[in-house]
């Protein structure tokens, strides 16, 4: 697998361009360069295929809009997901409890609001 090739194509199915890529790095970003120098940079072959991972786990492509594609990885078998930005919401509920409650409650909305979690 080409990584820029793999990298195109993921910033197109985010619907972005890489005019909108604000850089290409470290998750933490301390570590990123310009999606001009990235290209040079990503235009390498790696196995995507199950395995040991050969990307860097925490190299993300980081967009104007507050976006990013970030590593996924699973036994070697590695890919590009992308995460929208962070919108609050304009109504939210309260909650009071965060600690799992049992194996079937992983969720905020299933630890505070059982009944209405079920229910849908």
């Amino acid at each position: 697998m080409n990584l820029l090739d793999e990298t195109k194509s993921a910033i197109s199915r985010s619907k972005h361009s890489t005019d909108d890529v604000r850089f290409v790095g470290s998750r933490d970003e301390k570590l990123g360069i310009p999606w001009s120098q990235a290209e040079k940079v990503l235009d390498i072959d790696y196995d995507d295929g199950y395995g040991s991972q050969e990307i860097a786990a925490d190299l993300v492509v980081a967009f104007t809009d507050g976006g990013f594609l970030r590593r996924e990885e699973y036994d070697g078998n590695e890919w590009w997901e992308y995460e929208p930005p962070f919108r609050v919401p304009t109504s939210q509920k309260p909650f009071k409890l965060v600690k799992l409650t049992s194996y079937s409650t992983r969720l905020l909305v299933d630890i505070n609001y059982p009944m209405e979690a079920t229910e849908e």
